[in-house]
């Protein structure tokens, strides 16, 4: 029953996340209608900041709501006391924060937000911080609980009332930037709400120092991993936004959207992959593993190819023409997605090995990949405008990967082959860049021929490895 249970809330959390992330691509060609490069900019440089803010205000703690939940879930008080001591201590952080920054931006936020302004802009986007958290952490408390389809409902409303808001600020309003930041503020605080009201019973307003101590000493070894993360995820823009311009962020951020397909394939597939991978490792049959991954690898390949080839044509068609540079990222944004697919297989057994602490060694090289991100951002952005933003990402995973390609083993042998989700994918990257130095691939019939020759030697190549995919049920 229990195995029934967490495979139905993953097929609810999978299919919410591609359905978002599906209709939030299909939005593209109507934002950039009614949203400027220099709005959309704006968009890319408050999220950013946001992000940041995000994991401040929360210290992580929706961490330990999700990890102590199973120690105090027989103890009805204990639990409302436990849960109502982080809820009330965020809220208080939270507070204390959005104080502190509102009345110090000059000196705390506008140093990073340059063209973009604190007002209102900024503004908006504290609102939306300081009013997430409760939502955030009861939706966390939901998971804990298992409670996938509550999760599933309120998330999915959730997003569909901030789309319907996004769509009046925008398209009836002409709002501008201010009608996306704006209808995710306003989202948050409904919510925010919504969650107070009706869940008030479940949780216990005040703070327990017991509770607190017990939660911090979990969380806060997490922020500095959580942050390193965001860094690398979106630090880009913000360097961008300072070294080049903020309508250059806005094209920069569209073509990091396009690119971020690789993602979301990579992200679905993970979720289905770890505790396919856990099983097997607990059985100790770890012959099939690095097939399918192998086999995976070479599917994010042909993908990140195909969006390098024909994305030129694909983001003309869609959007107006000043996003229309926004193709130059693609080959580096769509393959470094590729080898964030080859970190899930590598992370995998650092997760899994709890005994050596692999979880706690794993922040040692995303925090060293989020400083190594900042310093290539800044000198590539430099000499190669937004292009060397997407480089330094690419370099930035492909690093990230190459030492955890030597340290995964110590946590659990798999043998992975190095030559097919590192040089691989380094060779079709190679074939990408086809697209920048030859005046034959201007046409597109030549690309596609291209493109199907090296499908149907992946494929051949990939023809054992297809039988066994079909046991991950993806």
């Amino acid at each position: 029953m229990r195995n029934s249970k967490i495979l139905q809330n993953s097929s609810i959390y999978s299919l919410l996340a591609l359905l978002q992330k599906g209709i939030n691509f299909l939005m593209v060609p109507i934002l950039t209608i009614y949203l400027t490069p220099f709005d959309y900019g704006i968009v890319a440089v408050v999220t950013a900041i946001s992000a940041f803010l995000s994991i401040l205000y929360t210290l992580s703690l929706n961490g330990s709501a999700n990890r102590f939940y199973y120690e105090y879930k027989d103890d009805k008080e204990k639990i409302k006391r436990f849960f109502g001591t982080i809820i009330t201590f965020v809220i208080l952080i939270s507070i204390s924060l959005s104080v502190i920054l509102g009345v110090g931006h000059q000196y705390l936020l506008d140093p990073f937000l340059d063209n973009v302004t604190f007002f209102p802009y900024m503004l908006l986007g504290m609102v939306s911080v300081l009013f997430n958290p409760i939502f955030a952490i009861y939706q966390t408390i939901l998971q804990a609980k298992q409670r996938g389809k509550e999760y599933g409902k309120n998330n999915l409303f959730f997003f569909l009332t901030n789309l319907t808001f996004i769509l009046i600020g925008v398209v009836v309003l002409r709002l501008g930037a201010k009608g996306v930041i704006g209808a995710l503020s306003l989202t948050n605080i409904i919510f925010c709400a919504l969650t107070v009201v009706r869940y008030r019973n479940e949780f216990s307003f005040g703070v327990d120092k017991f509770f607190l101590k017990q939660a911090l000493n979990y969380s806060l070894p997490l922020v500095p991993h959580s942050l390193s993360g965001v860094a690398t995820a979106i630090i880009d823009r913000l360097f961008i936004n300072h070294l080049l311009s903020t309508s250059i962020t806005g094209i920069y951020t569209l073509g990091s959207t396009f690119g971020g397909i690789i993602f979301l394939i990579s992200s679905g597939v993970n979720q289905a992959f770890v505790p396919w991978f856990n099983g097997l490792v607990k059985m100790n049959n770890h012959e099939k593993i690095p097939r399918v991954a192998e086999l995976l690898v070479l599917c994010y390949c042909l993908v990140a190819l195909g969006i390098s080839f024909f994305g030129k044509e694909v983001i003309a068609w869609v959007t107006p023409e000043e996003y229309h540079d926004a193709w130059l990222v693609l080959p580096f944004i769509s393959f470094a997605f590729v080898y964030h697919g080859v970190y899930y297989f590598f992370s995998a057994p650092l997760f899994y090995n709890i005994e050596k602490n692999g979880s706690r060694v794993l922040p040692l090289f995303t925090i060293s990949a989020a400083i190594l991100n900042m310093i290539l951002n800044y000198f590539l952005i430099i000499k190669y405008g937004m292009v060397g933003a997407s480089g330094a990402t690419l370099i930035t995973k492909l690093i990230l990967v190459l030492g955890l390609s030597r340290a995964y083993k110590k946590f659990v042998s798999i043998a992975y082959s190095t030559v097919i989700l590192i040089v691989v994918p380094a060779l079709f990257f190679l074939i990408s860049l086809a697209v920048f130095y030859f005046t034959n691939f201007d046409n597109i019939l030549v690309r596609i021929l291209i493109f199907l020759v090296i499908l149907l030697l992946t494929l051949w190549h990939a023809r054992k490895e297809l039988k066994i995919i079909r046991i991950m049920k993806l």
